[in-house]
């Protein structure tokens, strides 16, 4: 009776002590998934018109844009006082020397002009992209209900700008996707640098983490389904190639995560790295095991 009893007591413990490590995997798995997406920065947006309306003006927003001739109008409308707060900058490879103007007018009155000079463009790296840039100067001021617009001009063309306005950090999973889709391709075309360098950022390794997650989880799935539907790989065969097959996903897996971040980031190369792992993992216990 003693011995049943201790035998059901120990067999109840263990499977207490597998459900507590499964929720402190769940766990885990949750604040890696979650906490890149709360990451603080500016929102990216890219500039496609010349005039641009500032939703939400007090949310640190960056956008990025490219002059050429033509003066780009923000338009910022508010029925209550709001902190406003408006920042000039360009890319590094620009250098310090730009000739970038903006003009801050409340209606028709002017209420601040930043004109950087080449000595007062300083160097400022940006964590959350894994970007140089040169910045320039900065006005803030709390501001009453009104219309506000602020004009960005150069004498130069073809010159490109980011224009960061706000200051409350404000990044939910929405924006945080958003700016994924955004930044690698800034980094080739805005920046002119490689998208590789994103990685870095907790944005960057997060969604590949996640991507990775994903496809292990899937192809566990998949797995889980062949077996109860009765589709297995005699283990004969599998043990023969299992090597081969290890070796070759590590590679793969390798070959298509750096391919994707060295180039565009599209998640289907990242899920397909993913999977190129699940199946070198899958090999790898069945070596051990054999």
């Amino acid at each position: 009776m003693d011995y049943f009893f201790i035998k059901k007591l120990k067999l109840w413990k263990s499977k207490k002590a597998k459900h507590r490590s499964q929720i402190g995997i769940l766990v885990l798995f949750l604040i890696l998934v979650y906490w890149p997406f709360m990451v603080l920065a500016h929102q990216p947006r890219i500039v496609e018109n010349e005039k641009i309306n500032v939703i939400n003006p007090e949310i640190s927003k960056a956008y990025y844009g490219k002059l050429s001739g033509t003066p780009h109008t923000y338009i910022i409308n508010t029925s209550v006082p709001i902190d406003l707060y408006v920042n000039v900058l360009v890319p590094f490879i620009e250098g310090p020397g730009k000739n970038v103007t903006v003009q801050i007018f409340k209606g028709d009155q002017s209420l601040a002009t930043l004109s950087p000079k080449k000595e007062d463009w300083e160097k400022f790296f940006e964590p959350f992209g894994q970007s140089m840039y040169w910045k320039g100067s900065e006005f803030k001021t709390r501001a009453d209900a009104g219309k506000y617009k602020i004009l960005v001009q150069s004498k130069e063309k073809n010159i490109r700008y980011v224009l960061a306005t706000g200051e409350i950090e404000a990044f939910d999973g929405t924006e945080g996707l958003n700016a994924i889709l955004l930044i690698p391709p800034l980094k080739k075309s805005f920046f002119e640098e490689s998208p590789i360098s994103f990685i870095l950022s907790p944005l960057g390794w997060g969604y590949v983490l996640i991507l990775q997650l994903l496809a292990l989880l899937i192809g566990w799935v998949i797995s889980k389904i062949l077996n109860n539907i009765g589709i297995k790989i005699p283990k004969h065969d599998f043990h023969e190639f299992a090597k081969p097959i290890m070796i070759s996903g590590l590679i793969i897996w390798l070959s298509f995560l750096f391919w994707a971040v060295k180039t565009s980031w599209h998640p289907l190369l990242i899920l397909i790295s993913g999977f190129a792992l699940f199946m070198a993992i899958i090999s790898y216990r069945k070596l051990k095991s054999a």
